[in-house]
């Protein structure tokens, strides 16, 4: 099956449907690098959202934008000075096309962001009255021109709405040489589309226009319009290939899970952005693999070079050498005939030697051995930088090996509870803790459940953890784990205790309503019956690295957790070591002790940020462990997913 390239007519229209909210948004930023635009839109209440276009291919938002680049892209610019601090008042296709028209307004004007996901799209910048600003490339095609201060053309595309100007289907339909290519051809439905629309009909696909019956078409509008109804829902479907994202979708992809893919459901956003980022993700390690195979060619050219020069040399070594004996062996033979004023000819290999008469013989033979021995200075010459190109190849496919790594590493995609306090248990529950007084209040409201666990240590000034219990039964060793994020994440950290003691409460327990005249401030809660306790939680964080679907990512916990799922690790205590210095040595401890390039490189791509955010605060490293095995790919980024 081909994968997906980019989402269809369908999906951004799904997009645009679900994030009306954006709408009201001021940009906070904007960002453009390797063909990516990324801002930063601040809404009403809502925190701070990234939105990634890419054109000719997708816009969504993400949990994981990449990383502010070091150097200020001149589109990037361009659009800061015209979009930094507007406000965005619409989002709309142009017409029925891939197409995205988000309008800004900022000092009195309206400015158009043009994203084009079609084929050989552009990200470009209008003025008011529709002049082309920026564009990320400038471009002649064949039917309009991308050029600065020219008036903006979108492509071409359809003249009507494919999913609701169903009117003339048996007419459009005909336009195909069976009944899928008509969807596609004439109705402009997406190929992938017009397959699920067909399988819901349960009309073959390969059947002539002209045999369809009118029975037979009313359930394909019917199907039309059910499938557009699933996709406005904010839904959509992430389909596998065994473990291998091959397609989206914003609505059930019955023909997809009939035919043996697997499908599993999540928010359209976080579906969007997980399927790409595994597209870039292949495209990355292809792009470094044909360096890798260019590289070794090259080098594989001067190796074969160098070899023939060994053997040219040796040869030649040999031969000189050959002769010079030869000569050397025949020597009164020789100097009587010359004596004699005659030639002396010889026969060697298949040439013929001829001495004149004036040949000075010791001279000769002496030049002969004098020859043979700087070819075999040349021979061994060839021979080292022979076997130094046999080493650097080793060492190109190691190094690139290590850059895949290094390069996944720093576009992994963020699970959306990496943004709190986290980690999972041995029993596979995620246990999230607010970061701040906004996120305890967040992680309460919106992710605790009546039988699920509140966790708070007995110290003013701690996380409130949530441990989600899934309906399964909650262990000791899950709650003494879970404890860690509360306990080491407070101030006893800064305070520099040993332990501390945690209480937890079942979740309908726990309670925002404060008896009359009384007020809750923001991140408290009430706790209402007995509560249970872990006692004497140390305040010894092990700090990791594991190895996920995507990439390297940082984990936390107790020392016997994070050893079983780690391929590094180190051990904390509360100190008065900086948490960028902790982080920064942490990088390069584990760098040196590592010896596999796909390690190293996952360690070396790891951003600075993404440990010291997991680091409790001013710290002593009291231990630094690199397990003697290479981890598996686990398998927790996929724990609880569906609550984003």
């Amino acid at each position: 099956m081909k994968k997906k390239a980019s989402m269809n007519y369908l999906d951004v229209v799904a997009w645009i449907r679900k994030n009306e909210d954006l709408i009201g948004s001021t940009v906070q930023n904007v960002y453009y690098k390797d063909g990516l635009m990324w801002m930063k839109l601040k809404g009403k209440g809502s925190g701070t959202k990234a939105l990634i276009a890419e054109p000719g291919r997708r816009i969504h938002l993400t949990p994981s934008p990449p990383e502010a680049p070091e150097r200020l892209h001149p589109f990037a610019g361009g659009l800061r000075k015209f979009l930094k601090s507007a406000k965005l008042t619409s989002i709309k296709t142009v017409g029925y096309d891939r197409v995205v028209e988000m309008n800004f307004s900022k000092g009195g004007e309206v400015y158009k962001l043009m994203i084009e996901l079609v084929p050989r799209g552009v990200i470009a910048l209008l003025d008011p009255e529709n002049k082309i600003l920026y564009a990320n490339e400038y471009k002649e095609m064949r039917d309009r021109s991308i050029k600065r201060g020219e008036l903006y053309k979108p492509p071409p595309g359809p003249t009507f709405d494919p999913f609701n100007d169903l009117e003339e289907l048996g007419e459009r339909i005909k336009k195909g040489k069976d009944v899928v290519r008509g969807l596609v051809i004439g109705q402009k439905v997406p190929g992938d589309v017009a397959e699920e629309v067909l399988f819901r009909a349960g009309v073959a696909k390969d059947k002539k226009p002209s045999e369809v019956s009118l029975e037979e078409l009313e359930r394909i509008k019917a199907k039309i319009r059910e499938v557009y109804e699933e996709a406005l829902k904010g839904r959509a479907y992430l389909v596998r290939a065994e473990s291998e994202p091959v397609a989206f979708e914003p609505f059930e992809p019955r023909l997809f899970i009939s035919q043996g893919y697997h499908a599993s459901e999540g928010d359209l956003d976080q579906i969007i952005d997980e399927y790409f980022a595994n597209v870039k993700s292949e495209e990355l390690e292809e792009t470094l693999e044909e360096r890798v195979r260019k590289e070794v060619e090259k080098l594989r050219k001067a190796m074969e070079e160098q070899l023939r020069l060994a053997e040219e040399y040796k040869k030649l070594s040999e031969n000189y050498e050959k002769l010079a004996t030869q000569l050397a062996a025949n020597y009164a033979e020789i100097e009587e005939v010359l004596k004699d004023g005659k030639e002396y000819i010889m026969k060697f290999e298949d040439k013929e030697i001829v001495l004149k008469p004036d040949t000075n013989l010791d001279e000769y033979i002496r030049s002969l051995f004098s020859k043979s021995k700087e070819y075999e200075k040349k021979y061994k010459r060839a021979l080292k930088a022979y076997e130094e190109l046999k080493e650097e190849m080793d060492k190109v496919e190691e190094k690139v090996k290590e850059e895949i790594a290094k390069e996944i590493a720093k576009s992994r995609r963020r699970e959306w509870y990496e943004k709190y306090h986290w980690l999972i248990t041995s029993s596979g529950l995620l246990a999230i803790g607010g970061k701040d007084a906004s996120q305890n209040e967040a992680v309460v409201r919106r992710y605790l459940e009546d039988d699920d666990i509140f966790m708070h240590a007995e110290v003013q000034g701690a996380p409130a953890v949530v441990l989600k219990t899934e309906g399964k039964e909650v262990t000791e060793k899950d709650l003494r784990e879970a404890a860690f994020l509360t306990a080491c994440y407070s101030k006893a950290w800064k305070e520099g205790r040993g332990s501390v003691d945690v209480f937890y409460v079942k979740g309908s327990q726990v309670s925002k309503s404060p008896p009359p005249g009384q007020y809750v401030a923001k991140g408290a809660f009430i706790i209402k019956g007995k509560r249970e306790y872990v006692r004497d939680v140390p305040l010894r964080l092990a700090l990791g690295v594991e190895m996920v679907e995507g990439g390297p990512r940082v984990i936390v916990g107790p020392e016997e957790l994070v050893r079983e799922r780690s391929f590094a690790y180190a051990v904390l205590v509360p100190g008065d070591v900086e948490k960028r210095k902790v982080a920064q040595k942490l990088k390069r401890l584990w760098t040196n002790k590592l010896k596999e390039p796909e390690l190293k490189g996952a360690i070396e791509g790891l951003r600075e940020e993404e440990i010291m955010e997991r680091i409790p605060g001013k710290s002593k490293i009291v231990k630094v462990v690199v397990p003697m095995r290479k981890p598996e790919k686990s398998e927790e980024g996929e724990v609880s997913a569906g609550l984003g």
